[in-house]
């Protein structure tokens, strides 16, 4: 009789692994204008490149749309969209990369001259 009184009840704990999905989250849109590329701006690193994006090419589930006609676009993602009055253009996707800015411009001079202005840089002489 006494053993049952003595006995300790160890705490049950319960441990459940979650899954942590990365969502992919709308933060904007960059339209750069003709003629400008859309560089790459790593932070930690000190460098200025172009920016890799990731082309979403339409396959049409109707028929194509003529020059004045009518037609539903649909991409790789299962995503639909009504095209109307002309052709559609492919939809280029960014793939962004951690502690880095994207900037449009014409050339990385003058994306050097777009981090100075907002304070990002400073540019020192060397005689100074």
């Amino acid at each position: 009789m006494l053993e049952g009184k003595n006995k300790v009840q160890d705490p049950v704990e319960e441990v459940r692994q979650t899954k942590i999905e990365k969502e992919q989250k709308f933060i904007g849109r960059i339209i750069p204008k003709n003629g400008h590329t859309v560089f790459e701006v790593d932070m930690k690193n000190h460098t200025i490149e172009p920016a890799t994006f990731e082309e979403q090419t339409a396959s049409f589930s109707a028929n194509k749309p003529k020059s004045e006609g009518l037609g539903v676009q649909q991409f790789k993602d299962g995503t639909k969209k009504l095209v109307i009055g002309a052709v559609p253009t492919v939809s280029k996707k960014l793939i962004r990369k951690e502690g880095c800015m994207y900037i449009p411009a014409l050339n990385k001079k003058n994306v050097i001259k777009h981090l100075v202005k907002r304070g990002y840089i400073k540019i020192v002489d060397k005689n100074d």
